[in-house]
């Protein structure tokens, strides 16, 4: 807050005040200034250069129902329409899910698999990259680790995760996969490798919503089949106990009579509902048979040309920054418990009398 004047009015700002008290110490000590701001870009661009720059690739894809939920007639047309909120919400779910990434890493090429053990983040990559040459500095002989990186651990599938991003939108039914790389090649490679597993798992749920449903017709219509031959059986052996012709379907004695029509009744009765399940059967192996992809790639992954993030500059621009504060704060420190008289407010705090003139300026 501006001193306030005797008249209790505010004054107002002078620059010569700050100039004095926060410019003049700073020029007065420049060489350490400058010396410590080249010391902090001496320092800042190995780093950057340690830094390696981020590529991305995007893949838009639309889902659509499946064909086998929407079929429900043999003749039935159907066209296809986008997802709704719930299907696509379990697709990205099941995308984030440990069981997806761990099918992802056993397709993944084995150079994009050892890429995954560099972090993103800045302080990771200093830390993975700077801790050998500390160990190699320090002679350090620690038996080392395990190499492979065929080995699907949490920690890998973690990693994995952190190179991928997975947006779903609803409303318009799509479904973006971000992946990011140090490799500029390894980017689609990435991300189409999340494609294919996708569209093969999907391709299986969607398979698997009629396949229960059709086993179970099976074994019905196996029981049905079962029956009716038998029904055929009892038939056959009550005609050839009593010397009827296979084809002759009346007589003239009324008992048999009676009991042939039951026994008839019976293998048409077996008859019709072996045909009622047989024709369920095949319209099920038709849906299943009928089961297409019904993820659409709008937009494939394209190879980026330019990286997505190159902290580089940035690094550079910290280190000169940090260099001079590191310089300026311990100047403007030791100014200030100095107490150092360099302006007019300075003799106003210190001895507490009005200022009536002004000292002109010794050259």
């Amino acid at each position: 807050m501006p001193p306030i004047n005797p008249q209790g009015m505010q004054e107002p700002v002078d620059p010569q005040f700050f100039i004095a008290k926060y410019l003049s110490p700073v020029l007065e000590h420049k060489w350490i200034v400058f010396a410590c701001t080249l010391l902090g870009l001496a320092i800042a661009v190995p780093v950057s250069f340690l830094i390696e720059p981020q590529y991305s690739s995007t893949a838009v894809t639309q889902l659509e129902t499946p064909r086998a939920q929407m079929i429900s007639k043999v003749t039935e047309e159907i066209a296809a329409r986008k997802g709704d909120t719930a299907f696509i919400t379990a697709s990205v779910e099941r995308m984030h899910s440990s069981m997806f990434r761990t099918e992802v890493l056993k397709i993944i090429p084995k150079r994009l698999q050892d890429e995954l053990e560099m972090p993103l983040e800045v302080q990771g990559q200093l830390k993975k990259k700077l801790k050998p040459m500390v160990k190699k500095l320090l002679k350090m002989n620690l038996p080392p680790g395990p190499s492979s990186t065929s080995v699907i651990t949490p920690a890998r599938l973690d990693k994995l995760g952190k190179r991928i991003e997975i947006v779903g939108d609803t409303r318009k039914g799509i479904i973006q996969i971000t992946g990011t790389t140090f490799a500029q090649d390894m980017t689609t490679v990435l991300v189409q490798s999340y494609l294919d597993v996708w569209v093969a798992m999907n391709m299986e749920t969607n398979k698997s919503l009629i396949r229960h449903e059709l086993d179970f017709t099976k074994s019905q219509k196996d029981d049905y089949f079962l029956k009716l031959k038998e029904a055929e059986k009892e038939l056959r052996s009550f005609k050839q106990t009593f010397e009827i012709p296979p084809a002759l379907s009346s007589v003239t004695d009324m008992e048999l009579q009676s009991q042939l029509d039951v026994l008839q009744n019976k293998v048409a009765n077996a008859k019709e509902r072996y045909k009622r399940i047989d024709d369920i059967f095949l319209d099920l192996s038709r849906k299943e048979k009928s089961v297409v992809n019904n993820i659409k790639i709008l937009n494939p992954p394209q190879v980026p040309i330019n990286p997505s993030k190159n902290m580089q500059f940035q690094i550079i621009l910290i280190g000169l920054l940090l260099g001079a504060a590191l310089a300026i704060g311990p100047i403007l420190a030791l100014d200030y418990f100095k107490g150092n008289i360099r302006h007019k407010k300075d003799i106003a705090s210190a001895v507490d009398i009005p200022i009536i003139g002004r000292l002109p300026v010794i050259k």
